[in-house]
């Protein structure tokens, strides 16, 4: 009777209890359980679920919504597209400039007549002849005397037409001023006088340190004016200095260039601003590239080990739940024994503490949860008021993960942005290096210039055309052939530029083997975490199979009364501690995957593949 009571009172506990192979095989249903501790009245973070909207999500839709969606992701973007259109204004310094100008100009003056007072010589009327000999009075030919005329004026004497009594006295023949009033002219009326100039000109920069400029002009001269030209001879009465003909049209060409010579500064490539900026334009441009690269790798690769973070939250609720309502069985079972004498207080205060301790796992478990899917709706850029749960868990839990390729190290070398990235550095650094080397050496420049030119001083051409065909035939031509030569005194700020731009390049090459060495450093961790993942796997599934075997024989030993209560809830404990190991394990190789290839720099190619 005895055995058939105690055989009676473990056959609830082996009833309730699923076996360690059952638990492993049970269906793992995320939504449910989300939707199960979303409906009832749970304490903690859980009561969060009752106003937040539940999404069942895949990794495929995770990682795609993050690759579009994630804010860091479009900044990068839009960096190279900032970096992109910096190329092409750089590039721009090498297209051929075209200048056009045309300039309007008109002057026209009026009349101002005023009665000015003033002193004035007296004028004299160098026609008259009052002793009617046939000569005039104020000039006496040929004699040395000097006669009165009138008592006041003195005649003035030439000898070989040379004035020898000027001045002003007694005997010269010059006039003491007198105050006058009279009429004086500020500014007298004419016809306007116009010019019209147009030019067109082109001009191209050399990436190896040649300017070139062109121009062809034209212009459009009308000429009038009161004020007669200096030292200009009249041509006729009726147009004395040439103002009344029609040919006011001439045109100019000017061609020049700007050459840097061998071993000076400005020669070659490496001498030229443009193409420094250019190059690192270029540079910068594809080194937006891989920037943008290396931050969609790492945020996929922090949105996959977040989902599988998740995943693992889920998975730990579950078997946490499987193992409290195994320990809610054993206490109500503990409690109606305990009257009986079987059972002590001590061991239903164990029970009691590890109830307490699995709600606070629970408690913790669930937070994370939530935690990992906030932070993926963060990467998602998606609504703070959902909460994801991932539809496609078991499907990802059955999948096996492949080996890690043979070429691990060599694959992150090649493929790794960040290293590309690095490498952009080092190159401009070079280029700085080149340029900041360049401008140390003396300035000598070769100038060309010619210019070809129409005078319309005297007349010019009936129409612009006409003068365009004459340049062939020019008034005037110029060329002008020189060597500039520059040379600061101590040359000290291209001496510190080429300083600075070695310190520049050396940093940016030792920033490049810092990069190099810590994706070194990341491919070794990832390989040691898959390899340490699958040796905790192999681990867990041993101490399966010995926890599962032990609670087999403790259930059996609680049946003839040689376990306690307490023994058989351990080896309960042990067969689910198991599981959570293997659990985490197994989720921890598929990150050390994940890791892998963030490393490498082929995480999204591996991911879509």
């Amino acid at each position: 009777m005895k055995a058939i009571g105690r055989l009676l009172l473990v056959l609830p506990l082996l009833l309730c209890v699923p076996s360690p192979l059952d638990a492993q095989m049970r269906s793992f249903d995320p939504m449910s359980l989300v939707r199960k501790a979303a409906a009832g009245p749970s304490p903690g973070v859980r009561r969060l679920l009752d106003s937040m909207v539940l999404r069942e999500v895949t990794l495929n839709i995770v990682a795609d919504e993050a690759l579009r969606q994630n804010y860091t992701l479009l900044a990068a973007h839009e960096a190279l597209v900032s970096a992109g259109a910096l190329v092409a204004q750089r590039d721009a310094a090498f297209d051929v400039s075209l200048s056009a100008s045309l300039n309007v100009g008109m002057s026209k003056t009026g009349d101002r007549i005023e009665m000015i007072g003033r002193p004035r010589t007296p004028d004299s009327d160098l026609t008259a002849d009052e002793d009617a000999d046939g000569i005039p009075d104020f000039v006496q030919g040929g004699t040395k005397t000097v006669e009165e005329v009138d008592g006041e004026k003195v005649p003035c004497v030439l000898e070989d037409d040379q004035v020898v009594n000027g001045g002003i006295g007694p005997g010269l023949c010059g006039q003491i001023p007198v105050y006058s009033t009279a009429k004086e002219a500020a500014s007298l009326k004419s016809p306007s006088t116009k010019r019209i100039t147009a030019s067109v000109g082109a001009s191209k920069v050399f990436s190896f340190g040649t300017a070139l400029n062109a121009s062809l002009s034209t212009s459009y001269n009308q000429k009038n004016g009161v004020q007669a030209p200096a030292l200009t001879r009249p041509i006729s009465v009726e147009d004395p200095f040439g103002w009344g003909e029609k040919l006011y049209w001439t045109a100019g060409a000017s061609l020049s260039a700007t050459i840097s010579l061998p071993y000076t500064k400005g020669f070659g490539e490496a001498g030229s601003k443009e193409s420094l900026d250019l190059a690192s334009a270029r540079s910068g441009d594809r080194r937006a590239a891989f920037v943008e690269q290396a931050v969609r790798n790492a945020t996929l690769a922090e949105v996959l080990q977040t989902y599988w973070d998740m995943i693992r939250s889920l998975q730990d609720i579950t078997i946490l739940n499987e193992q409290k309502v195994v320990l809610d069985q054993r206490r109500a079972r503990v409690t109606r024994l305990l009257g009986s004498g079987t059972i002590t207080n001590y061991e239903l205060g164990q029970i009691d503490s590890e109830l307490a301790s699995f709600v606070l796992r629970e408690e913790a478990a669930w937070t994370q949860y939530l935690l990992r899917s906030s932070t993926l709706l963060t990467l998602m850029a998606g609504d703070a008021d959902t909460i994801l749960v991932p539809a496609d868990a078991e499907a990802l839990l059955a999948d096996a993960v492949p080996e890690p390729p043979a070429d691990a190290y060599d694959r992150a070398m090649i493929g790794n942005p960040e290293i590309m990235a690095a490498q952009e550095d080092v190159n401009v650094g070079k280029l700085n290096l080149a340029y900041r080397d360049n401008q140390s050496l003396p300035d000598i420049d070769l100038v060309l210039t010619a210019k070809l030119t129409q005078s319309d001083t005297t007349f010019g051409f009936s129409d612009p055309g006409t003068a365009m065909l004459n340049l062939g035939k020019p008034d005037q031509t110029n060329i002008f052939v020189g060597v500039r030569y520059l040379y600061p005194l101590g040359n000290q700020a291209a001496k510190a530029a080429l300083s600075r731009a070695r310190i520049d390049e050396r940093n940016a090459f030792d920033r490049a083997q810092q990069t190099r060495q810590r994706i070194i450093n990341s491919v070794d961790r990832a390989l040691a975490d898959m390899r340490g993942a699958q040796a905790v796997m192999q681990v867990s599934q041993g101490d399966m199979e010995l926890a599962s075997f032990a609670y087999e024989r403790l259930v059996e030993e609680r049946e003839r009364g040689l376990a306690t209560e307490f023994e058989v809830m351990n080896g309960y404990q042990d067969v689910l501690s198991a599981r959570l190991n293997q659990a985490s394990a197994r989720v921890e190789i598929h990150k050390a995957r994940v890791r892998l290839g963030a490393a490498q720099g082929t995480l999204e190619e591996d991911f879509l593949r």
